[in-house]
Protein backbone atom coordinates (compact mmCIF):
# COMPACT_ATOMS: atom_id res chain seq x y z
CA UNK A 1 0.00 0.00 0.00
CA UNK A 2 2.47 2.27 0.91
CA UNK A 3 4.90 1.54 -2.23
CA UNK A 4 1.65 2.52 -4.65
CA UNK A 5 1.29 5.57 -2.48
CA UNK A 6 4.52 6.46 -2.95
CA UNK A 7 4.76 6.85 -6.83
CA UNK A 8 1.16 8.88 -6.38
CA UNK A 9 2.53 11.59 -3.80
CA UNK A 10 5.23 12.19 -6.12
CA UNK A 11 3.43 12.71 -9.16
CA UNK A 12 1.32 15.14 -7.22
CA UNK A 13 3.94 17.22 -6.36
CA UNK A 14 5.18 17.21 -9.38
CA UNK A 15 1.84 18.28 -10.70
CA UNK A 16 1.69 20.86 -8.46
CA UNK A 17 5.02 22.16 -9.26
CA UNK A 18 4.33 23.18 -12.55
CA UNK A 19 1.06 25.16 -12.21
CA UNK A 20 2.74 26.95 -9.56
CA UNK A 21 6.06 27.64 -11.47
CA UNK A 22 5.28 31.03 -12.71
CA UNK A 23 4.08 32.49 -9.38
CA UNK A 24 6.84 30.37 -6.80
CA UNK A 25 9.30 28.34 -8.25
CA UNK A 26 10.35 30.77 -11.16
CA UNK A 27 10.92 33.64 -9.12
CA UNK A 28 12.50 31.49 -6.30
CA UNK A 29 14.95 30.19 -8.24
CA UNK A 30 15.54 33.38 -10.34
CA UNK A 31 15.90 35.35 -6.59
CA UNK A 32 18.59 32.66 -5.70
CA UNK A 33 20.53 32.83 -8.93
CA UNK A 34 20.63 36.32 -9.29
CA UNK A 35 21.94 36.60 -5.75
CA UNK A 36 23.64 33.58 -5.87
CA UNK A 37 22.14 32.90 -1.91
CA UNK A 38 20.38 30.35 -0.62
CA UNK A 39 16.61 30.89 0.59
CA UNK A 40 15.69 29.77 4.56
CA UNK A 41 12.60 31.43 5.65
CA UNK A 42 12.32 34.68 4.47
CA UNK A 43 15.97 35.64 5.12
CA UNK A 44 18.57 35.84 2.32
CA UNK A 45 21.75 33.53 3.86
CA UNK A 46 25.02 33.93 2.06
CA UNK A 47 26.68 30.70 0.81
CA UNK A 48 28.75 29.84 4.04
CA UNK A 49 26.90 31.55 6.39
CA UNK A 50 25.11 28.44 7.88
CA UNK A 51 23.62 30.07 10.69
CA UNK A 52 22.27 33.63 11.43
CA UNK A 53 22.36 35.37 14.80
CA UNK A 54 20.26 38.47 15.12
CA UNK A 55 22.37 41.05 14.61
CA UNK A 56 23.99 39.23 11.19
CA UNK A 57 20.28 39.77 10.31
CA UNK A 58 20.48 43.47 11.05
CA UNK A 59 23.17 43.73 8.94
CA UNK A 60 21.34 42.34 5.83
CA UNK A 61 18.62 44.50 6.72
CA UNK A 62 21.28 47.55 6.11
CA UNK A 63 23.42 46.61 3.70
CA UNK A 64 24.78 50.04 1.32
CA UNK A 65 22.34 51.07 -0.84
CA UNK A 66 23.22 52.08 -4.52
CA UNK A 67 22.92 55.62 -6.47
CA UNK A 68 18.60 55.66 -7.49
CA UNK A 69 18.49 54.30 -11.23
CA UNK A 70 16.18 56.57 -12.94
CA UNK A 71 13.20 54.81 -15.09
CA UNK A 72 10.22 55.35 -17.28
CA UNK A 73 7.15 53.07 -17.87
CA UNK A 74 7.31 52.40 -21.04
CA UNK A 75 4.41 51.96 -23.65
CA UNK A 76 2.68 49.05 -22.85
CA UNK A 77 4.60 48.17 -20.08
CA UNK A 78 4.32 47.86 -16.63
CA UNK A 79 6.43 48.36 -12.95
CA UNK A 80 7.13 44.47 -13.04
CA UNK A 81 8.80 44.67 -16.78
CA UNK A 82 10.63 48.57 -16.15
CA UNK A 83 12.07 47.04 -12.63
CA UNK A 84 13.07 43.30 -14.29
CA UNK A 85 14.99 44.89 -17.27
CA UNK A 86 17.22 47.01 -14.34
CA UNK A 87 18.01 43.91 -12.75
CA UNK A 88 15.80 43.19 -10.20
CA UNK A 89 14.86 40.19 -9.32
CA UNK A 90 11.30 38.34 -10.23
CA UNK A 91 11.31 37.38 -6.34
CA UNK A 92 11.84 40.86 -4.59
CA UNK A 93 9.09 42.31 -7.62
CA UNK A 94 6.44 39.92 -6.45
CA UNK A 95 7.30 40.64 -3.15
CA UNK A 96 6.83 44.44 -3.31
CA UNK A 97 3.70 44.07 -4.99
CA UNK A 98 1.92 41.68 -2.73
CA UNK A 99 2.97 43.53 0.34
CA UNK A 100 1.85 46.75 -0.87
CA UNK A 101 -1.46 46.15 -3.18
CA UNK A 102 -3.70 47.25 -0.43
CA UNK A 103 -2.06 50.96 -0.32
CA UNK A 104 -1.53 50.92 -4.42
CA UNK A 105 -3.00 49.18 -7.25
CA UNK A 106 -0.01 48.24 -9.43
CA UNK A 107 -2.29 47.83 -12.19
CA UNK A 108 -2.73 51.72 -12.37
CA UNK A 109 0.99 52.29 -13.60
CA UNK A 110 0.63 54.87 -16.32
CA UNK A 111 3.04 54.96 -19.68
CA UNK A 112 4.96 58.06 -19.22
CA UNK A 113 5.08 57.84 -14.89
CA UNK A 114 9.00 57.90 -13.73
CA UNK A 115 10.72 56.20 -10.77
CA UNK A 116 13.89 56.23 -8.82
CA UNK A 117 14.76 52.86 -7.74
CA UNK A 118 17.48 52.36 -5.00
CA UNK A 119 18.46 48.79 -4.60
CA UNK A 120 20.76 47.50 -2.75
CA UNK A 121 24.72 46.19 -3.73
CA UNK A 122 23.10 42.63 -3.96
CA UNK A 123 20.55 44.42 -5.99
CA UNK A 124 17.90 43.68 -3.70
CA UNK A 125 14.99 46.68 -3.50
CA UNK A 126 15.70 49.30 -0.92
CA UNK A 127 13.18 51.73 -1.68
CA UNK A 128 11.46 52.58 -4.44
CA UNK A 129 9.29 56.30 -5.43
CA UNK A 130 6.79 56.38 -8.60
CA UNK A 131 5.58 59.53 -9.55
CA UNK A 132 2.42 59.32 -10.67
CA UNK A 133 1.25 62.75 -10.86
CA UNK A 134 3.68 66.22 -10.90
CA UNK A 135 1.75 66.49 -6.66
CA UNK A 136 1.88 63.09 -5.86
CA UNK A 137 4.08 59.73 -5.66
CA UNK A 138 3.94 56.50 -4.22
CA UNK A 139 7.04 55.85 -1.63
CA UNK A 140 8.15 52.07 -0.95
CA UNK A 141 10.66 51.14 1.60
CA UNK A 142 11.64 47.64 2.92
CA UNK A 143 11.60 47.19 6.73
CA UNK A 144 12.29 43.93 8.93
CA UNK A 145 8.81 42.69 7.62
CA UNK A 146 8.72 43.49 4.28
CA UNK A 147 7.91 46.26 1.69
CA UNK A 148 5.72 48.84 3.53
CA UNK A 149 4.52 51.44 0.96
CA UNK A 150 2.73 55.43 1.48
CA UNK A 151 0.91 57.80 -1.27
CA UNK A 152 2.85 61.01 -0.35
CA UNK A 153 2.13 64.76 -1.40
CA UNK A 154 4.75 66.38 -3.79
CA UNK A 155 6.55 68.95 -1.33
CA UNK A 156 5.92 72.88 -2.60
CA UNK A 157 5.77 76.56 -2.05
CA UNK A 158 3.45 78.67 -2.24
CA UNK A 159 3.53 82.33 -3.58
CA UNK A 160 0.40 84.60 -3.37
CA UNK A 161 -1.14 86.43 -6.41
CA UNK A 162 -3.74 88.87 -7.57
CA UNK A 163 -4.88 89.61 -10.50
CA UNK A 164 -7.85 91.86 -11.55
CA UNK A 165 -8.90 92.71 -15.42
CA UNK A 166 -12.26 93.70 -17.54
CA UNK A 167 -14.31 91.58 -19.70
CA UNK A 168 -14.34 92.68 -23.26
CA UNK A 169 -15.29 89.21 -24.76
CA UNK A 170 -14.96 86.74 -22.16
CA UNK A 171 -13.34 85.96 -19.05
CA UNK A 172 -11.22 83.36 -20.99
CA UNK A 173 -9.56 85.88 -22.68
CA UNK A 174 -9.28 88.87 -20.27
CA UNK A 175 -7.75 86.05 -18.42
CA UNK A 176 -5.28 85.71 -21.16
CA UNK A 177 -4.62 89.49 -21.70
CA UNK A 178 -3.39 89.37 -17.92
CA UNK A 179 -1.04 86.50 -18.13
CA UNK A 180 -3.03 84.52 -15.59
CA UNK A 181 -3.92 81.01 -15.10
CA UNK A 182 -7.39 80.22 -17.52
CA UNK A 183 -8.11 78.00 -15.18
CA UNK A 184 -9.38 80.67 -12.40
CA UNK A 185 -12.35 81.56 -14.96
CA UNK A 186 -13.66 77.80 -13.44
CA UNK A 187 -12.81 78.89 -10.20
CA UNK A 188 -14.97 81.92 -10.51
CA UNK A 189 -17.87 80.15 -11.75
CA UNK A 190 -17.36 77.81 -8.58
CA UNK A 191 -17.61 80.62 -5.96
CA UNK A 192 -19.88 82.76 -7.08
CA UNK A 193 -22.45 80.21 -9.58
CA UNK A 194 -25.03 79.99 -6.79
CA UNK A 195 -25.84 84.23 -7.69
CA UNK A 196 -23.91 84.83 -11.28
CA UNK A 197 -24.81 82.94 -14.17
CA UNK A 198 -21.49 83.68 -15.81
CA UNK A 199 -23.31 82.31 -19.16
CA UNK A 200 -26.07 85.13 -19.45
CA UNK A 201 -25.10 87.53 -16.82
CA UNK A 202 -21.74 88.74 -17.69
CA UNK A 203 -21.50 92.16 -19.23
CA UNK A 204 -19.03 93.83 -21.59
CA UNK A 205 -16.97 96.07 -19.29
CA UNK A 206 -17.89 93.82 -16.33
CA UNK A 207 -14.72 93.46 -13.59
CA UNK A 208 -13.28 90.61 -11.65
CA UNK A 209 -10.09 90.35 -9.27
CA UNK A 210 -8.80 87.11 -7.71
CA UNK A 211 -6.11 86.83 -4.44
CA UNK A 212 -5.13 83.17 -5.25
CA UNK A 213 -2.73 80.73 -4.14
CA UNK A 214 0.40 80.00 -7.11
CA UNK A 215 1.99 76.75 -6.02
CA UNK A 216 5.61 75.51 -7.27
CA UNK A 217 6.32 71.55 -6.83
CA UNK A 218 9.21 70.53 -5.87
CA UNK A 219 8.79 68.46 -9.73
CA UNK A 220 9.10 71.96 -11.07
CA UNK A 221 4.94 71.50 -12.07
CA UNK A 222 3.63 74.77 -11.16
CA UNK A 223 -0.52 75.04 -10.79
CA UNK A 224 -3.05 77.15 -9.32
CA UNK A 225 -4.06 76.69 -5.67
CA UNK A 226 -7.10 78.09 -3.67
CA UNK A 227 -8.57 81.26 -4.68
CA UNK A 228 -8.94 82.77 -1.07
CA UNK A 229 -10.62 86.52 -1.90
CA UNK A 230 -12.50 87.39 -5.12
CA UNK A 231 -14.26 90.28 -6.08
CA UNK A 232 -16.84 90.25 -9.87
CA UNK A 233 -18.54 93.92 -10.46
CA UNK A 234 -21.40 92.01 -12.52
CA UNK A 235 -23.99 95.22 -14.40
CA UNK A 236 -22.36 97.62 -11.72
CA UNK A 237 -23.35 95.47 -8.38
CA UNK A 238 -19.91 93.80 -7.08
CA UNK A 239 -19.97 90.80 -5.54
CA UNK A 240 -17.18 89.34 -3.03
CA UNK A 241 -15.76 86.64 -1.44
CA UNK A 242 -13.56 84.97 1.28
CA UNK A 243 -12.60 81.49 1.27
CA UNK A 244 -13.22 80.32 5.17
CA UNK A 245 -13.11 77.18 7.45
CA UNK A 246 -15.53 77.27 10.06
CA UNK A 247 -14.67 75.52 12.96
CA UNK A 248 -15.45 71.33 12.34
CA UNK A 249 -16.58 72.33 9.09
CA UNK A 250 -15.44 72.22 5.51
CA UNK A 251 -13.85 75.51 3.48
CA UNK A 252 -16.88 77.58 1.81
CA UNK A 253 -16.87 81.07 0.10
CA UNK A 254 -19.10 84.06 2.03
CA UNK A 255 -19.59 87.71 1.57
CA UNK A 256 -17.69 90.17 3.66
CA UNK A 257 -20.58 89.88 6.40
CA UNK A 258 -20.14 86.26 6.65
CA UNK A 259 -23.29 85.19 5.17
CA UNK A 260 -23.03 82.09 2.87
CA UNK A 261 -22.39 82.63 -1.18
CA UNK A 262 -23.45 78.89 -1.62
CA UNK A 263 -27.07 78.48 -2.28
CA UNK A 264 -29.26 75.30 -1.81
CA UNK A 265 -28.79 75.24 -5.45
CA UNK A 266 -26.55 76.57 -8.60
CA UNK A 267 -27.81 78.84 -11.14
CA UNK A 268 -26.84 76.71 -13.85
CA UNK A 269 -25.87 72.73 -14.75
CA UNK A 270 -23.38 73.18 -16.69
CA UNK A 271 -20.42 75.56 -17.14
CA UNK A 272 -20.20 78.23 -19.74
CA UNK A 273 -22.54 76.63 -22.23
CA UNK A 274 -24.86 79.24 -24.49
CA UNK A 275 -28.95 79.61 -23.48
CA UNK A 276 -30.76 78.54 -26.41
CA UNK A 277 -34.35 78.86 -24.95
CA UNK A 278 -35.64 80.24 -22.13
CA UNK A 279 -38.15 79.46 -19.61
CA UNK A 280 -41.28 80.52 -21.48
CA UNK A 281 -44.94 79.96 -21.17
CA UNK A 282 -45.54 80.13 -24.94
CA UNK A 283 -42.93 79.07 -27.39
CA UNK A 284 -43.10 77.21 -31.35
CA UNK A 285 -41.68 73.96 -30.74
CA UNK A 286 -38.97 73.18 -33.09
CA UNK A 287 -39.97 69.49 -33.45
CA UNK A 288 -43.90 68.99 -33.02
CA UNK A 289 -44.17 72.84 -34.80
CA UNK A 290 -46.72 73.61 -32.33
CA UNK A 291 -47.19 76.50 -29.70
CA UNK A 292 -46.70 74.94 -25.81
CA UNK A 293 -45.21 76.20 -22.71
CA UNK A 294 -41.95 76.10 -22.07
CA UNK A 295 -40.95 74.59 -18.30
CA UNK A 296 -37.32 75.23 -18.83
CA UNK A 297 -34.32 76.40 -19.88
CA UNK A 298 -32.42 75.10 -23.04
CA UNK A 299 -28.22 75.22 -22.65
CA UNK A 300 -26.48 74.59 -26.10
CA UNK A 301 -23.59 72.59 -25.66
CA UNK A 302 -21.64 69.79 -27.87
CA UNK A 303 -22.52 66.43 -27.48
CA UNK A 304 -20.67 64.78 -24.32
CA UNK A 305 -20.41 68.27 -22.36
CA UNK A 306 -20.69 67.59 -18.59
CA UNK A 307 -23.96 68.01 -16.52
CA UNK A 308 -24.09 68.66 -13.02
CA UNK A 309 -26.56 68.72 -10.41
CA UNK A 310 -27.14 72.02 -9.53
CA UNK A 311 -27.41 70.71 -5.16
CA UNK A 312 -27.59 67.88 -2.60
CA UNK A 313 -30.47 65.84 -3.15
CA UNK A 314 -31.75 61.93 -4.30
CA UNK A 315 -32.07 61.01 -7.59
CA UNK A 316 -35.72 59.67 -8.18
CA UNK A 317 -35.56 59.20 -11.63
CA UNK A 318 -33.08 57.75 -13.97
CA UNK A 319 -35.13 56.46 -17.06
CA UNK A 320 -36.03 57.45 -20.80
CA UNK A 321 -38.86 58.74 -21.85
CA UNK A 322 -39.81 59.39 -25.60
CA UNK A 323 -40.01 63.03 -25.34
CA UNK A 324 -37.60 63.88 -22.57
CA UNK A 325 -34.93 61.34 -23.79
CA UNK A 326 -32.42 60.01 -21.45
CA UNK A 327 -33.28 62.08 -17.84
CA UNK A 328 -32.51 62.54 -14.42
CA UNK A 329 -34.76 63.70 -11.62
CA UNK A 330 -33.19 65.17 -8.57
CA UNK A 331 -35.26 65.40 -5.67
CA UNK A 332 -33.30 68.19 -3.09
CA UNK A 333 -35.90 68.96 -0.23
CA UNK A 334 -39.56 68.32 0.50
CA UNK A 335 -40.63 71.19 -2.23
CA UNK A 336 -37.96 70.93 -5.00
CA UNK A 337 -37.09 68.73 -7.49
CA UNK A 338 -34.81 69.67 -10.68
CA UNK A 339 -34.91 67.71 -13.90
CA UNK A 340 -31.95 67.39 -16.57
CA UNK A 341 -33.58 66.17 -20.15
CA UNK A 342 -32.25 64.30 -23.48
CA UNK A 343 -28.80 63.03 -21.92
CA UNK A 344 -26.62 61.54 -24.66
CA UNK A 345 -25.54 58.87 -21.76
CA UNK A 346 -25.63 58.75 -17.64
CA UNK A 347 -22.40 59.01 -15.32
CA UNK A 348 -21.07 55.90 -13.65
CA UNK A 349 -22.61 55.20 -10.33
CA UNK A 350 -25.76 57.29 -11.02
CA UNK A 351 -28.66 55.01 -10.47
CA UNK A 352 -32.36 55.57 -8.83
CA UNK A 353 -31.97 56.48 -4.90
CA UNK A 354 -28.50 57.24 -5.05
CA UNK A 355 -27.64 60.40 -3.23
CA UNK A 356 -25.93 63.02 -5.11
CA UNK A 357 -23.64 66.54 -4.05
CA UNK A 358 -24.15 69.76 -5.31
CA UNK A 359 -21.66 70.31 -8.58
CA UNK A 360 -21.29 66.50 -8.75
CA UNK A 361 -21.41 65.20 -12.71
CA UNK A 362 -24.46 62.81 -12.97
CA UNK A 363 -24.71 62.82 -17.01
CA UNK A 364 -23.56 64.06 -20.38
CA UNK A 365 -25.10 66.59 -23.07
CA UNK A 366 -26.87 64.94 -26.05
CA UNK A 367 -29.91 64.93 -27.97
CA UNK A 368 -32.02 62.16 -27.11
CA UNK A 369 -35.95 62.25 -26.78
CA UNK A 370 -37.51 65.16 -29.07
CA UNK A 371 -34.48 67.48 -29.72
CA UNK A 372 -32.89 68.99 -32.85
CA UNK A 373 -29.37 69.23 -31.63
CA UNK A 374 -27.19 68.34 -28.70
CA UNK A 375 -28.52 70.32 -25.63
CA UNK A 376 -29.70 70.42 -22.04
CA UNK A 377 -33.43 71.38 -20.89
CA UNK A 378 -32.79 71.70 -17.27
CA UNK A 379 -36.63 72.37 -15.38
CA UNK A 380 -37.41 72.51 -11.60
CA UNK A 381 -40.61 72.61 -9.73
CA UNK A 382 -41.53 73.76 -6.53
CA UNK A 383 -44.43 72.31 -4.61
CA UNK A 384 -45.44 70.40 -7.62
CA UNK A 385 -45.68 73.61 -9.68
CA UNK A 386 -43.08 73.92 -12.70
CA UNK A 387 -41.06 77.44 -11.69
CA UNK A 388 -38.14 79.06 -13.62
CA UNK A 389 -34.77 78.29 -12.35
CA UNK A 390 -33.14 81.54 -13.70
CA UNK A 391 -35.94 83.62 -11.55
CA UNK A 392 -36.45 81.68 -8.53
CA UNK A 393 -35.11 83.59 -5.37
CA UNK A 394 -32.76 80.08 -3.55
CA UNK A 395 -32.08 80.46 0.24
CA UNK A 396 -28.66 80.60 1.25
CA UNK A 397 -26.59 78.38 3.21
CA UNK A 398 -25.77 78.93 6.88
CA UNK A 399 -23.48 82.26 7.51
CA UNK A 400 -20.54 82.03 9.57
CA UNK A 401 -21.17 81.53 13.71
CA UNK A 402 -20.72 83.42 16.38
CA UNK A 403 -17.80 81.77 17.31
CA UNK A 404 -16.24 81.73 14.40
CA UNK A 405 -16.58 85.77 13.34
CA UNK A 406 -13.79 86.94 14.76
CA UNK A 407 -11.23 84.59 12.85
CA UNK A 408 -13.47 85.40 9.80
CA UNK A 409 -13.35 89.02 10.29
CA UNK A 410 -9.58 88.60 10.83
CA UNK A 411 -9.10 86.19 7.90
CA UNK A 412 -11.09 88.95 5.91
CA UNK A 413 -9.23 91.48 6.82
CA UNK A 414 -6.37 90.73 5.78
CA UNK A 415 -6.91 88.77 2.51
CA UNK A 416 -8.72 92.08 1.22
CA UNK A 417 -5.67 94.22 2.40
CA UNK A 418 -3.53 92.14 -0.06
CA UNK A 419 -6.53 92.74 -2.89
CA UNK A 420 -6.68 96.40 -2.08
CA UNK A 421 -2.66 97.21 -2.30
CA UNK A 422 -2.30 95.70 -5.38
CA UNK A 423 -5.19 97.52 -7.22
CA UNK A 424 -3.52 100.55 -5.52
CA UNK A 425 0.05 100.05 -6.61
CA UNK A 426 -1.11 99.41 -10.04
CA UNK A 427 1.86 97.30 -11.44
CA UNK A 428 2.75 94.52 -13.54
CA UNK A 429 -0.63 92.20 -13.72
CA UNK A 430 -0.73 89.59 -11.93
CA UNK A 431 1.28 90.30 -9.26
CA UNK A 432 2.94 88.72 -6.62
CA UNK A 433 1.95 89.89 -3.05
CA UNK A 434 2.89 89.07 0.57
CA UNK A 435 1.68 86.62 2.54
CA UNK A 436 -1.34 87.19 3.48
CA UNK A 437 -1.34 87.36 7.75
CA UNK A 438 -4.38 88.23 9.91
CA UNK A 439 -3.48 91.21 12.24
CA UNK A 440 -3.46 88.71 15.44
CA UNK A 441 -1.06 86.71 14.24
CA UNK A 442 1.34 90.02 13.58
CA UNK A 443 0.06 91.23 17.07
CA UNK A 444 1.39 87.63 18.33
CA UNK A 445 4.95 88.36 16.17
CA UNK A 446 5.40 91.38 17.57
CA UNK A 447 4.69 89.99 21.49
CA UNK A 448 6.88 87.40 21.18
Amino acid sequence: MQRRATPLTVALLAVLAYAGRDTYVIPLVDRVMSHNVEVAGCIRVEEGNEALDPSAVDQLLVEPVREPLRGTIGRNSSMYVELRELGVSAFDVEMLTRDTRRTYDWRRVRAGQSFDLYATANGAIDSLVLYTSPQEYVRVHRDVDGYVASVESVPYETDYVVTHGVIHDSIFASLQEQGAETMLATSLDEIFGWTIDFVSDLRRGDEYVMLYERRQYATGFAAVGDVLAARVVNAGKEFNAIRFVPGGGSAGYYNVDGSSLQKSLRRAPLKFSRISSNFQKRRFHPVQKVYKPHFGVDYAAPRGTPVYSTGDGVVTARAYAPGNGNYIKIRHNRSVDTYYLHLSAFAKGIFQGCRVDGGQLIGYVGSTGLATGPHLCYRMTKDGSWVNPRAINLPAKDPVTQNDIARFDATRDAYMARVHESLLNGVTNPVVVQTPIRPAAQLRAAMF
